[in-house]
């Protein structure tokens, strides 16, 4: 039996679904594009969208989006954790807790978190300072220098940026890290296997059935179930 209807909130529709299935498939923008009456009019204009376009397979970014959002909320509640959120507009902690904490929940490995200001500029005296000051003092400033330096990189907290500048970004990156990618995965174009990818995103976007707390099945959704937004 499937669904004839899925419910979505409006602005989790808006500002979360399109963007996930636009980055998922390389559609592009779908900005504005928020009423539709089935399943399948939402796939065709993705699918309309995609072609031209090299595909993103970006779905395995997009279920670890769906997996991590429950620790970004933590973060800050009462704030929609979107693909765009940048991290460090919902963080109140520095990037090198952040990993750790992630890391600690999930049971993923996290991405290098990238220098902050303090340790970019430790390798920059590093480089170019310890060199320069060994040539005019000596081995005992050098030495000097280079412990500051250290000293300096192990204090460094990190920087929200590359990698860690926004929700999507730290769920590609971490999917990047733990998903095994295969040349075949880019393969798999065939119409069934885009909708069920497809199917899967509509689904963890969709509130619960009315009649439990069950939640939406994705082998459920066809081509005729009705798009709700409330």
């Amino acid at each position: 039996m499937t669904h004839e209807a899925i419910r979505i909130e409006r602005e989790e529709f808006t500002q979360v679904t399109l963007d996930l299935l636009g980055r998922s498939f390389g559609a592009g923008s779908l900005d504005g594009f928020d009423v539709f009456y089935t399943a399948e009019d939402l796939f065709e204009e993705v699918m309309y969208r995609r072609a031209g376009h090299e595909p993103a397979d970006r779905c395995d970014t997009a279920m670890l989006f769906f997996r991590l959002r429950g620790q970004f909320e933590r973060l800050k509640p009462g704030v929609r954790i979107a693909p765009s959120t940048r991290l460090k507009d919902i963080a109140r902690m520095s990037p090198t807790r952040l990993s750790k904490r992630l890391a600690r929940e999930t049971g993923l490995a996290m991405p290098i978190v990238s220098f902050g200001y303090v340790g970019c500029a430790a390798w920059a005296m590093g480089l170019i300072g310890s060199p320069l000051v060994w040539w005019l003092i000596g081995v005992e400033a050098f030495a000097v220098v280079g412990f500051a330096c250290f000293v300096m990189m192990i204090a460094d907290r990190g920087r929200y940026w590359l990698e860690w500048e926004t929700v999507w970004s730290l769920a590609d990156a971490i999917a990047r890290k733990n998903v095994p990618r295969k040349d075949a995965v880019a393969a798999r174009g065939r119409t069934e296997d885009l909708w069920q990818r497809y199917a899967e995103i509509l689904a963890l976007s969709a509130m619960p059935e009315p009649n439990g707390a069950r939640l939406v099945d994705a082998h459920r959704i066809a081509r005729a179930t009705r798009i709700e937004l409330v």
